[in-house]
């Protein structure tokens, strides 16, 4: 298990995501105030504005759905199917980001100062993720056809 290179991308890609989970997301100017937007909520000038738990519950079940699919090593057809609904999992993070940003505070009010590391992290964790799924394939198809070899 340890000695496969997908686990390592698997690894990485939970490590992204809960990366994703805890850091800031972005930060913003609105109406002279600092808003600094993480995946557990908005903080203006470092008060809860709103709350946005859901984000944060989207990439702690991306970074567990891809610790799940680490230790389904001898089913690989399953890690597959698992690892491509991680990375819908990871896109729907996106959009869920982009769904808060339009509708919970208005977008021409908003001054876009700097985008914070965890909006960075679920691209690399859906890079890791599409690299582990190759590498699960080219397993999967070395193991039929040595099984079409001993028959």
């Amino acid at each position: 298990m340890l000695q496969r290179i997908q686990t390592l991308f698997l690894l990485l890609a939970a490590a992204a995501m809960l990366t994703a989970s805890v850091t800031p997301l972005a930060e913003f100017i609105y109406h002279s105030d600092k808003a600094v937007f993480e995946a557990m909520g908005i903080y203006l000038n470092g008060t809860l504005s709103d709350s946005t738990w859901g984000l944060f519950v989207i990439g702690a079940i991306s970074s567990v759905l891809s610790l799940v699919t680490l230790f389904l090593y001898k089913k690989r057809m399953v890690q597959i199917r698992l690892s491509i609904f991680n990375t819908l999992v990871m896109v729907g993070f996106y959009l869920y980001f982009g769904y808060i940003l339009y509708h919970v505070n208005r977008v021409e009010d908003l001054q876009f100062q700097r985008v914070g590391m965890g909006m960075i992290m679920p691209v690399i964790a859906i890079i890791l993720t599409i690299l582990a799924i190759r590498k699960i394939g080219a397993d999967e198809a070395l193991v039929r056809s040595l099984n079409r070899l001993r028959r």
